[in-house]
């Protein structure tokens, strides 16, 4: 029994399926932990939260939306699913929303291990590719939140992956168009991503090699059936994404182009990809051409380096030696400008790294490096040039928004794009640092104490025992080391702390019973003053900001009074715990403190006039560090008759 039972496990563990229900699993539990260990999680989960809520009340698929914002109420997936499941399980929608949205982001890395096989054909390799993006902290983050973003990963996934297969089989074509249309519903920003990347996986496969693709007249009419789909939707219902995301978010040379020509320049664009095909075609053979006859030492070396970072020529087998120097030169460069980023703010943000986020952020570095001396193994495996053109369209649209410093496509929202083909490179530059890229050897013949030789192109490596045991550590540590950073090192920004707690929930609820939503201005930070709202209250809509840090009345009179702002005078503030010891969240590039380490006065200022305490929620237990309650939530009432009684 006892030698059938050995059988049946060594079996199971043999079992890709069983592998990749633990890995999805461990992915749908990390993204969960803060919707279970908080009453909800998000800086803008009151926006999500209010309008699920209206829309599980009252049936309308598109409601209407007044708060901080704008165009939220026009993707709806999120609100549907969660309304849904609230009327089927009788759950309120505040408790089941943040539970149960993150493992849609759980399920996201499913679906990649089937993209990963379709690209890879190797199931090892695949699934070694789904563990590491289960873990990379970036696409962790943002899945954790029940927000529309996290349905516009998963959509895109299971987009991407119908689209492999209808480049395969044409029956694929209805399921594939249900899905993109679910997208577009989905989340405007992860369409942008999805839509550009098409687009360079097309260039990438096509420009660099010398035939067109057998699968080129598949790819335009999908991605021509996409863009009419999502600029249909964009301009019939999600209205303020058409005049406000693609005039602001897509500018050339500075000028903000109606939208409508910017449809037109999209359309013109693509049209002219098969010339831009065809040019890089000549590039290449020019530069080959190049590369073979130039004698000049000092052209030679400008040649070799244009040579090394032209994406569109295939470059030889890698070297190992290659592959650790750039995976050190990665690592310093990365690790130096997050270095010099902590001695000045990074303009798109507005807030510097901390030294204690950059040891934080070192596994993912770490990570990163590895990805990047993967990249040229994409010259040598299957659907290596899709990689590609999925890895670099986010890259080159990160930079372009770098260099313009835009402010409606924030480079910061790139980094989760990447994730997905980050992963994959990173297996390969793994391995290849290992001499195995491809897996031969690991796993297979890991208890073998013998050496083991695999045949890469011409050459015949011995990979000792050592090494293979080495490298089974080095990748549980770097996955052990992602899944346990991705939270803290967010916190140790000390930039924002989206934790609403059950003390929030608690105030929030009290204001809602007994303040009159009518005449109440609501001021707080971002993520209370968006659950205020959430409850149909009027808000200063992040136009606050002074008075976190001020002490003096005369520092935040006009804050209080409404003066140059788009409000009327504030009748009720929201504090909390969080907003005392940790941050004040004023809205995204906009980060105030009420207590350092040498004051307390921003704080204390509502121990006095013109505050007046009207309600606290404390939890029993005591921070041992502050000596207060771990978490609590004031509501003061500001008194207008002693302020006309001193100004």
């Amino acid at each position: 029994m006892k030698f059938i039972s050995g059988l049946k496990l060594r079996g199971l563990l043999r079992n890709w399926v069983f592998w990749l229900i633990i890995i999805t699993g461990a992915a749908i539990i990390i993204r969960s932990i803060p919707g279970w260990l908080h009453a909800a999680w998000g800086c803008d989960f009151g926006i999500y939260y209010g309008i699920t809520k209206s829309v599980a009340e009252s049936g309308v698929l598109f409601p209407s939306y007044t708060g901080w914002g704008s165009s939220y109420n026009e993707f709806p997936i999120l609100y549907i699913i969660n309304a849904f499941a609230s009327w089927i399980t009788g759950i309120d929608v505040l408790t089941i929303m943040p539970k149960l949205t993150p493992i849609f982001g759980g399920l996201a890395v499913l679906i990649f291990y089937f993209v990963a096989y379709e690209l890879t054909g190797n199931k090892k390799i695949a699934l070694l590719c789904t563990l590491f993006f289960a873990f990379l902290p970036f696409h962790v983050y943002q899945t954790s939140h029940a927000s529309p973003l996290t349905m516009g990963h998963f959509f895109t996934m299971l987009s991407l992956y119908l689209f492999l297969k209808f480049r395969q089989n044409t029956k694929y074509i209805i399921p594939l168009l249900i899905s993109t249309m679910l997208l577009i519903m989905s989340h405007h920003l992860t369409t942008y991503f999805y839509l550009i990347s098409l687009i360079g996986i097309v260039l990438f496969e096509n420009a660099s090699v010398k035939e067109w693709t057998s699968i080129l007249k598949k790819d335009i009419f999908y991605i021509i059936i996409t863009s009419i789909f999502i600029f249909a939707y964009w301009a019939l219902i999600a209205k303020t994404v058409y005049e406000g995301f693609m005039r602001s978010g897509l500018t050339i040379g500075g000028m903000r182009l109606e939208s409508i020509y910017i449809i037109v320049i999209f359309y013109a664009l693509l049209a002219c990809l098969f010339g831009v095909v065809k040019l890089i075609r000549k590039v290449n053979e020019q530069l080959v051409g190049l590369k073979s006859t130039v004698k000049s030492p000092i052209l030679k070396l400008f040649v070799g380096i244009i040579w090394r970072i032209y994406p569109f020529i295939k470059k030889k087998w890698p070297s190992t030696k290659s592959r650790v120097l750039i995976f050190f030169l990665v690592l310093i460069v990365t690790l130096g400008a997050m270095f010099y980023f902590s001695t000045i703010e990074m303009p798109w943000v507005g807030f510097s790294f901390t030294n204690l986020s950059i040891v934080y952020a070192f596994p993912l570095v770490v990570a990163i490096a590895f990805g990047v001396a993967g990249f040229r193994y994409t010259w040598h495996i299957k659907n290596g040039l899709f990689i590609r053109g999925w890895f670099i369209t986010p890259l080159i649209s990160f930079i372009f928004m770098l260099v313009t410093n835009n402010s409606t496509i924030f480079p910061h929202r790139h980094p989760e794009y990447m994730m997905a083909p980050l992963a994959i490179l990173m297996v390969y530059g793994l391995g290849g640092i290992f001499s195995d890229p491809f897996y031969k050897a690991l796993l297979s013949k890991l208890i073998s104490k013998k050496n083991v030789y695999v045949n890469y192109i011409s050459n015949r490596i011995k990979i000792p025992q050592k090494n293979r045991l080495v490298q089974l550590f080095v990748m549980v540590i770097l996955v052990v080391s992602l899944a346990s950073t991705t939270y803290v090192s967010h916190k140790a920004l000390d930039a924002s702390d989206e934790r609403i707690t059950m003390e929030d929930i608690s105030t929030i609820e009290w204001m809602s019973e007994n303040l009159d939503k009518n005449i109440s201005m609501i001021a707080s930070d971002h993520r209370l003053a968006r659950m205020a709202e959430a409850e149909g209250f009027n808000t200063t809509k992040d136009e606050t900001i002074n008075i976190w840090e001020a002490e003096n009345l005369d520092e935040y009179i006009d804050e209080l009074i409404g003066i140059c702002k788009n409000h009327s005078r504030i009748t009720h503030i929201i504090v909390d715990d969080i907003m005392k010891n940790d941050v004040v969240h004023v809205h995204f590039g906009l980060i105030k403190y009420m207590t350092n380490e040498t004051r307390t006065a921003a704080y204390e200022k509502f121990k006095q006039q013109p505050f007046e305490l009207v309600y606290k929620n404390q939890s029993v237990n005591i921070n041992e560090e502050t000596l207060e309650p771990t978490h609590w939530a004031e509501v003061y009432r500001i008194n207008w008759t002693y302020i006309e009684s001193v100004i």
